[in-house]
């Protein structure tokens, strides 16, 4: 019964580090060893960032603190084809989402031709108890 489990549980892992787009996309995705889906990280992704546009609004303004993820598909050209928010209070996701909607990256290739690549960036935004860090109501830092 323990290696059906463990059988089981490894499946069931193996399926989550999938790499999916966060919107229907008929071109071509950078890829990586074995040809799977190369995913870049936050701080990867804000590295390659050429233009940032910072949230604004009364979001700005609010008494939250929150943290988003959000899934980034950036087209060959480097501007942003599609975004989705995996986590995080709806108000600080859709602000997030808007405001990297208009963000710009640097183009990607791959065998010498440009395509798209995907991205997972997470912002904390905080205007109340921030610790020792203080207030950060910016994703552009």
């Amino acid at each position: 019964m323990l290696p059906l489990a463990w059988f089981v549980l490894c499946g069931l892992a193996a399926g989550q580090t999938s790499v999916e787009p966060p919107c229907e996309y008929g071109g071509e995705l950078l890829r990586q060893s074995q040809h799977k889906i190369k995913l870049f990280t936050s701080d990867e992704m804000k590295a390659r960032a050429t233009y940032k546009q910072d949230i604004f609004g009364a979001i700005k303004q609010a008494d939250i603190k929150g943290t988003a993820i959000v899934d980034v598909l950036v087209g060959p050209d480097g501007q942003v084809v599609c975004t989705m928010g995996r986590t995080g209070h709806p108000l600080v996701r859709a602000s997030v989402e808007d405001a990297l909607r208009k963000w710009k990256f640097s183009p990607a290739a791959m065998e010498g031709k440009a395509v798209a690549y995907l991205g997972r960036m997470e912002f904390t935004l905080c205007n109340i108890s921030c610790g020792d860090s203080g207030p950060s109501m910016t994703i552009i830092n």
